[in-house]
């Protein structure tokens, strides 16, 4: 046959693309060309006949494909059916494993949710990008009793001169404000009620997106006699009444009236700037004296700068403000303390405000640890990997059941990849399931993980999609990880050997071995972190904290920061110490830890700074402290007035070796005196947290400027205390009917202070408990197998003379050794890791070998309490049922 005519050709070419021309079957082209060129076809009629060829030719492609199509969805819906009648017919281990995977996919679910909402804490201010809070750096040269890289220290709390100087120094500030919290009694009528508020400066609402619902921004603090609400203070006061325009009664350093101006929208909870009333900065007390004051650390501080300011160049111009205030100060401490030349020993820097929240370094009311987030990711993680391992696991150890079905499938003509696609359908179908589940279990305990967690989370239009999105995707991969390597162990099956009865119905332990000790260390880690986040939380509750903290009951005064807070203390303590009940009263500015009182001054031209409390006579007894020198304060010496008690931790300050009668103190920066003398010195107490070393501090009588005596210790020594603070309230209100009652307790104050650490070990206890239920689970169903495959031998070694007691040891003597070996792989990384997290404490609980001894024993525990159930069922079995058939 010659060649097709040019005419043809080009005829072909014009009608048919190549792609289509390469689709159709040789014999069909060239029986076209050949009658195309024995008959002489005119060009008309060879492009209808090449029409013709290309209409049949689409035909047999579309009939092709639809069989194609047919044929898969036929085999996709015979897999589909496949997965769900093997998950009916395996109830226990298809339960297993989707129980372990919901688990598995709810806890990665709330924990998404959990980091999500760490991540976008600040996000929603307009101007985000350009506002920052200056925090200090600084390098604590004196604490040369803790290693080197424990002296550095962070605060957001500076000195309250230290914006103005930033605004005369910086012109890429365009606003700024101070934040200081404060608590005061606030009178509407006959409304009563104790309250927090905040000081803030006019720019506040400015710089920041929280939406003022009425009044203007530009005009709302514009006085010292303003105030602005949130809806809910403003609906608590004035009902459904406009409160613009009100007068409301604030008992700061007496009462003092304000105009509500305005109501603001209350912060939303992931902001890390919280309030629910704001004033003027300026009503704070003592905030002109403290102006100066450089030593005295006390005040956070918030700026905005211009969109194109040079972040890197206003950190040097920080540095020239500290040079310029602080500079004298520095140069005598590296003179005169032997502070080092090669460190900066302060040095302030700007934190933008979306980072703020994750700076667990620097301390904040809502301040979280980054690595908290990748923990809880962390373990999330291991407990939907623990599930996975359980998923193949038992599919391998179970696929011996289905050596049959893979060797028919096989005969008949499925290939290894269909074989693959079918397992790996099972296992989707039944993560889907899961997914399904986990879903119903997160919208369940989405509110108490809420409360637990302190959060805000709920499901709107803006995140449920990227919920089922996630949640999709997550249940994808399970399934796709969890069934893709039984699937090609199970697609390797030969037919000839399955159908011949050549194939074991038992499993070699190799398979599963690696496994389990995978799981069971991941779990092993888990139980070893939790123990030591026990004892060191334990340690901490429990820890001698230099004063005795049982039945005390906080009252706080309710007067404000005035004489007549020590007026009102004075009544109550007279009644109250005629009580038999009571034991002591002592009166003090500031419970242990409620906020923050360090006084900075001058002596010889440098900087020191101490916390102050102003307290009377009866603290010291009341709180069971120990003085080490001097003598506790008389109100019969009129000296003791103005005298002073000191911590080791300031005499080690100051240099001094011991005291004596000519020992003073000038922290008032009196220039006519030598400033208060020292008559005492308390042992060092932990007046803060226990992450934080004992700092100077200092308890004075002189309550003009330590403070008032705006707290009631009570010391109760009667075992009813309902009772007891019952009776309290009823004499309060009869000794103050216009005052609001409120109490707490010292201990409970004190134990608030590591609420988070609590959260978090209650976190780690319970994602313990779930990995340990889910390695539970799975081994269960290993156990099970394993017991059924060794039922006969079983028997056999009955009929020998095994007594019941061989054979326990016989089947369970695996898991312990396996046990053994993945507690010994999870103990180093174990211990790192809460090594790092004890580093957050300044007293720690050491990690000894009996932490590690005790969690090897409640794994053990729980592993062979786990294993015993088939253990025990197969032991009791009749060797005459299982071997009468041999």
């Amino acid at each position: 046959m010659t060649g097709p005519p040019k005419i043809l050709i080009r005829v072909l070419e014009k009608f048919c693309p190549p792609q289509l021309l390469e689709s159709i079957e040789g014999d069909l082209v060239e029986q076209f060309y050949a009658d195309a060129e024995l008959h002489g076809l005119s060009t008309a009629k060879r492009k209808f006949a090449w029409n013709v060829v290309r209409f049949f030719r689409f035909e047999i492609l579309l009939r092709n494909r639809f069989t194609v199509k047919l044929i898969n969805a036929i085999m996709v819906s015979n897999y589909f059916k496949v997965a769900v009648r093997n998950i009916q017919k395996r109830k226990m281990y298809s339960f297993i494993n989707a129980f372990g995977l919901s688990i598995g996919i709810a806890f990665c679910m709330l924990i998404w949710l959990f980091i999500q909402d760490e991540f976008s804490f600040d996000r929603f201010h307009e101007n985000k990008a350009n506002l920052y809070r200056i925090d200090a750096r600084s390098y604590n040269y004196w604490q040369k009793d803790i290693p080197e890289k424990d002296r550095w220290s962070k605060q957001a709390w500076l000195q309250v001169g230290l914006l103005s100087a930033i605004k005369d120094e910086c012109p890429e500030v365009v606003a700024g404000t101070r934040f200081n919290k404060g608590t005061a009694t606030m009178t509407v009528g006959d409304k009563i009620f104790i309250e927090n508020f905040t000081y803030v400066e006019p720019d506040f609402l400015k710089m920041f997106s929280f939406k003022l619902l009425k009044g203007d921004v530009s005009s709302v603090l514009a006085d010292k006699s303003n105030i602005v609400l949130t809806p809910e203070i403003a609906r608590k006061y004035f009902g459904d009444e406009d409160s613009v325009g009100k007068t409301v009664l604030l008992d700061i350093d007496g009462n003092r009236s304000f105009t509500v101006t305005g109501v603001i929208e209350a912060p939303p909870a992931n902001s890390s700037i919280d309030f629910t009333m704001l004033i003027r900065v300026e009503l704070r007390p003592n905030f002109e004296q403290q102006m100066t004051k450089w030593g005295n650390f006390s005040t956070p501080c918030f700026v905005q700068l211009r969109a194109d300011a040079d972040t890197a160049l206003f950190r040097k111009k920080l540095a020239g403000v500290r040079d310029k205030y602080m500079g004298p100060t520095i140069e005598r401490w590296r003179n005169n303390d032997g502070a080092p030349r090669d460190k900066e020993l302060i040095e302030y820097f700007p934190t933008p405000l979306v980072k703020i929240h994750l700076m667990k370094e620097v301390g904040w009311s809502k301040v979280s640890d980054i690595q908290y987030s990748y923990i809880l990711g962390g373990i999330a993680g291991l407990i939907l990997l623990i599930a996975c391992i359980n998923y193949i696991a038992l599919a391998l150890t179970t696929s011996a059941a289905r050596r049959t079905e893979v060797g028919v499938r096989k005969v008949v003509g499925a290939v290894r990849k269909q074989l693959m696609y079918q397992f790996g359908l099972e296992s989707i179908v039944l993560s889907m399931i899961s997914l399904l589940v986990g879903i119903g279990l997160v919208v369940l305990f989405l509110p108490a993980f809420n409360e637990f967690t302190e959060k805000g989370i709920s499901f709107n239009a803006a995140n449920i999609w990227q919920f089922g999105l996630i949640g999709f995707l997550l249940a994808l991969i399970v399934g796709i990880l969890a069934g893709s390597y039984p699937s090609i162990f199970l697609a390797r099956f030969k037919p000839a050997t399955v159908l011949k009865g050549g194939f074991t119905t038992r499993l070699q332990a190799g398979f599963t071995r690696p496994l389990v000790v995978l799981q069971f260390s991941m779990s092993a880690f888990l139980i070893v972190s939790s123990v030591i986040m026990y004892r060191q939380m334990k340690f901490i509750s429990t820890k001698d904290l230099g004063y005795n903290k049982d039945a005390v009951v906080v009252v706080p005064m309710q007067a404000g920061w005035n004489n007549k807070a020590d007026v009102a203390y004075n009544q109550l303590r007279n009644e109250l110490i005629q009580w038999p009940e009571v034991s002591n009263v002592a009166g003090a500015s500031i419970s242990f830890n409620d906020g923050y009182n360090r006084w900075g001054y001058k002596i010889n031209d440098i900087n020191y700074s101490a916390y102050v409390y102003a307290i009377d006579q009866n603290y010291i007894p009341t709180l069971g402290m120990t003085l080490v020198g001097g003598r506790n304060f008389d109100p019969a010496i009129a000296t003791d007035s103005t005298a002073v008690i000191v911590n080791e931790a300031l005499m080690k300050d100051m240099g001094w070796k011991e005291l004596t009668d000519d020992t003073y103190l000038n922290w008032l920066e009196d220039s006519t005196s030598r400033g208060a003398r020292v008559i005492g010195v308390v042992k060092n107490y932990n007046f803060r947290s226990l992450e934080a070393p004992v700092e100077p501090m200092l308890l004075s009588m002189y309550v003009k400027q330590a403070g008032h005596m705006e707290n009631a210790l009570i010391k109760v020594n009667s075992a009813d205390m309902p009772s007891m603070i019952t009776r309290l309230e009823e004499t309060w209100h009869k000794l103050f009917p216009d005052k609001p009652f409120q109490y707490s307790f010292l201990d409970e104050n004190v134990a608030k202070q590591y609420d988070r650490y609590e959260k978090r070990m209650s976190i780690m206890g319970i994602s313990t408990g779930f990995a340990i239920l889910i390695s539970c689970l799975g081994l269960f169903g290993l156990a099970g197998i394993n017991a059924v495959n060794r039922t006969k031998e079983v028997g056999i070694r009955k009929v020998m003379g095994a007594d019941m007691k061989n054979i326990f040891i016989l089947l369970n003597r695996q898991y312990v050794w396996l046990s053994l070996i993945a507690f010994a792989l999870a103990m180093p990384f174990s211990w790192y890791v809460m090594d790092k997290w004890l580093s957050d404490f300044q007293y720690q609980v050491p990690i000894g070998w009996e932490l590690f001894a005790l969690s090897v024993v409640v794994g053990l525990a729980v592993a062979i309490i786990t294993v015993s159930y088939h253990a025990i069922r197969v032991s009791l079995i009749n060797p005459a049922e299982t071997l009468k058939y041999e």
